[in-house]
């Protein structure tokens, strides 16, 4: 996935929240600054070549007062937001490791 690509579409402005996304962040009290922050300052932890109908990856940042949040983001002519969500210790070790699942 070309990173500094997906930043600098952002940047621009070029980029679609999908409805799911918008209802995630609504839910979860998530705000557009917050996403743009990890965009812009976050890192790719783990990329889905595979996605359909674009790759994807997943975006993780720390946002009030270093708390990470992740955004699955697909790359295309545009950037699609496609989920947004907080760190779920369920399923995490750390910020940057998946726990295996049972």
């Amino acid at each position: 996935m070309d990173f500094k690509k997906l930043q600098s579409l952002v940047k621009k402005g070029k980029y679609l929240i999908t409805l799911h996304a918008q209802k995630r962040m609504d839910q979860r009290g998530i705000t557009i600054e917050e996403l743009k922050e990890i965009i812009y300052h976050g890192s790719i932890v783990e990329e889905y070549k595979d996605d359909k109908p674009y790759p994807s990856c997943l975006i993780m940042g720390r946002v009030k007062g270093g708390f990470p949040l992740y955004a699955v983001c697909a790359l295309e002519k545009k950037v699609h937001i496609v989920t947004v969500h907080w760190l779920d210790p369920e399923k995490w070790l750390d910020p940057t490791t998946r726990r295996e699942k049972r």
